[in-house]
């Protein structure tokens, strides 16, 4: 991580932040670790003073950018309302073929199965 920072003739900056995600993958570094290693995290802040960068925002990745932390907010309320349906389209499929072997047996006998 340090010889990627000091060898580094400039670092990429998203919102005038620095972009921990292409740091951590040039550095071969899971993004994670930036945010959690006290070290790490202060090597970042450091290559931000130096470049002239804010340093990485406090509480992780969502912090970094408000429209990253709108649009994970958005994929976590459509995963789950996609579970919500998987589970209804369960519940009318055993319903048809429910149904199914009703309408069959109407169709054969001409009596309602009770």
């Amino acid at each position: 991580m340090r010889s990627y920072l000091d060898g580094a003739p400039e670092l990429p900056v998203r919102g005038g932040k620095l972009h921990v995600q292409a740091i951590a993958d040039a550095a071969g570094i899971d993004r994670q670790t930036l945010y959690k290693n006290a070290s790490c995290r202060a090597l970042i802040e450091a290559a931000a003073a130096r470049v002239g960068a804010d340093a990485v925002a406090k509480g992780g990745p969502a912090a970094l950018d408000p429209e990253h932390a709108r649009l994970e907010r958005r994929v976590s309320e459509l995963e789950r309302a996609n579970a919500a349906l998987r589970v209804e389209v369960t519940e009318l499929r055993s319903r048809l073929r429910r149904l199914a072997h009703v309408e069959e047996h109407l169709t054969e006998t001409g009596r309602l199965v009770r």
